[in-house]
């Protein structure tokens, strides 16, 4: 009876201790703290003699250690713990994850710096382990007679499943904290790098407006809290529309980016250019604080769309230039001859005149004067090409009738011309009679070309369809065309020919464009030229 009382007195205290150390558990937020609050805890109700515990990292080393009722000899154990050496109750409770009771531990732990303190009492050695995750271990010194009792174990069983919780909790805690500190020091840097860049950024949730930063506020002006680009007043009416199809479908989720670049005017002055702005806009989707929402970048190109105009003017005068010369090269000698000739006709004239000869005067007059008309002929049909009669038809009849244009040239030039059409080359809206005439200056191009050729004379025409288009190749074995002058091939009154009026070319390449097409050169197999007609293969008219 006296025996079940001191158990029942016994367990009493562990409980009370126990209660103590759940308690720590749930307020202690330091893991050194709480390591040294749980040992002093376990003796102060005179349940344990003294407690020393131990939080080891993954690969078994002393990270953190707390006593209580040892004294001085502990920082020396934890010292030869640290050096290496492994304690034999230790070990043991943690490859077998339970409690493991020494009887003896004044004899049977020699090696250990705290034998000596254990004359007469026991030890109860237990880990902390939660889910496969060992956190340390803890040793107790004990009445020996309650070294065996299973009540006691258990109780250390599941103290022992609590603190290794304990240290759980606090893990997790810590790294919310950090991931939290991380989180607010991301955002701080963020913040910096949005309120330092120089292109104006804001961010719409909910059709608010939470983040503008200041280049942003240079552009527009300090948005208003509910504030819809597409409707900004200060949009250029002729762009206002297709900013508000660009933000409605990247909102909506139809587009996850999308770009376009609109004019802001003062709004009392809309069409005037003074004050006007260029801005490209970019706005794509993004996940911000949690929540979907629309990032707006928008940058100011004014200074890039005044160059880009005046680059157009640059190119516009320099064509300009290149036509007016071409065309004084091309007028100047049947004028020069119109001169000479009207001065010999004064002369005659003088004399006393010869019908015949002032007939054959007149006739080279008329011939002169017939080639400045061509001239301005050709000139007025580059300016103003006529509007192409838009049919369903088959490009290969085009080629087939070039060719057979060309026959009685390509014989007499000794070219042997090679024809690869696609049979079931499917037919699309084209003018015939203007592909014919493009297709026929350039075998009539590639025809001169070779004429200065030494070796062997070779043409190839292919025609083709691929991805939606079809596609004519013209290739000769000539000299080809040099690097640094395809840029300008097809630039009005630019020729590599002599006597060459420069319009050919040009007035082809306006007419593929004309088509919705293009038209390219490169080099051929041979080493010649090759030009490339791509026209897409449409079933109704093309709008010019």
């Amino acid at each position: 009876m006296e025996d079940h009382s001191k158990k029942i007195e016994r367990l009493n205290l562990v409980l009370q201790t126990m209660r103590d150390v759940s308690g720590l558990i749930i307020k202690e937020k330091n893991r050194e703290q709480l390591l040294s609050g749980i040992c002093h805890a376990l003796i102060q109700h005179r349940g344990y003699y003294n407690a020393w515990a131990v939080f080891l990292d993954e690969e078994g080393k002393v990270i953190m250690s707390a006593e209580a009722g040892i004294g001085s000899k502990f920082p020396q154990l934890i010292e030869f713990m640290r050096g290496g050496h492994r304690l034999p109750c230790i070990d043991l409770a943690l490859k077998e994850k339970d409690v493991v009771v020494t009887d003896e531990p004044s004899l049977a732990c020699t090696g250990c710096l705290l034998a000596g303190d254990y004359h007469g009492r026991g030890a109860l050695t237990v880990p902390f382990v939660l889910d496969g995750r060992v956190y340390g271990a803890m040793s107790l010194s004990i009445p020996r007679e309650v070294t065996h009792d299973e009540d006691e174990k258990a109780l250390l069983r599941d103290l022992a499943v609590d603190i290794a919780f304990g240290f759980r909790a606090l893990e997790l805690e810590e790294a919310k904290e950090e991931n939290a500190k991380a989180l607010v020091e991301s955002e701080e840097r963020f913040r910096d790098l949005l309120e330092k860049c120089p292109i104006g950024i804001f961010i719409v949730q909910d059709n608010q407006v939470v983040y503008q930063n200041p280049q942003q506020k240079e552009l527009l002006g300090p948005l208003p809290r509910s504030f819809d680009l597409g409707t900004f007043e200060g949009l250029h009416p002729e762009d206002a529309e297709k900013v508000k199809i660009m933000c409605n479908n990247v909102a909506n989720g139809k587009a996850k980016s999308l770009s376009a670049d609109f004019r802001l005017c003062p709004v009392s002055q809309p069409d005037c250019h003074l004050g006007r702005k260029w801005i490209y806009c970019y706005a794509s989707q993004i996940h911000y604080r949690g929540k979907d929402a629309t990032l707006v970048n928008m940058m100011d190109i004014t200074r890039s769309k005044e160059l880009e105009h005046l680059v157009r003017i640059q190119d516009k005068m320099t064509s300009l230039g290149r036509v007016a010369a071409g065309i004084a090269h091309e007028i100047r000698n049947p004028l020069s001859g119109i001169n000479i000739y009207l001065k010999t006709l004064e002369k005659l004239l003088e004399r006393g005149i010869d019908p015949e000869k002032a007939q054959d005067i007149l006739s080279h007059i008329q011939s002169a004067s017939n080639k400045i008309e061509s001239v301005v002929k050709r000139v007025i049909d580059f300016s103003r090409p006529n509007r192409p009669n838009f049919v369903l038809a088959n490009i290969n009849d085009a080629i087939e009738d070039a060719i057979s244009l060309s026959a009685v040239t390509l014989r007499k030039s000794r070219i042997s011309l090679e024809k690869k059409l696609q049979v079931d080359i499917p037919v699309c809206t084209l003018d015939k009679h203007l592909i014919e005439e493009v297709i026929l200056n350039l075998i009539t191009n590639a025809v001169e070309a070779l004429r200065k050729s030494d070796g062997e004379r070779k043409m190839e025409v292919n025609s083709f369809a691929e991805t939606e288009s079809i596609f004519v190749r013209i290739a000769d074995s000539g000299p080809g065309i040099p690097l640094d002058l395809r840029d300008q091939v097809f630039d009005p009154f630019f020729s590599t020919k002599d006597g060459g009026t420069g319009i050919g070319l040009s007035l082809s390449h306006r007419i593929v464009v004309d088509h919705g097409g293009s038209l390219s050169v490169s080099t051929s197999k041979w080493g010649g030229a090759e030009f490339m007609i791509e026209i897409p293969c449409r079933k109704g008219g093309q709008k010019n």
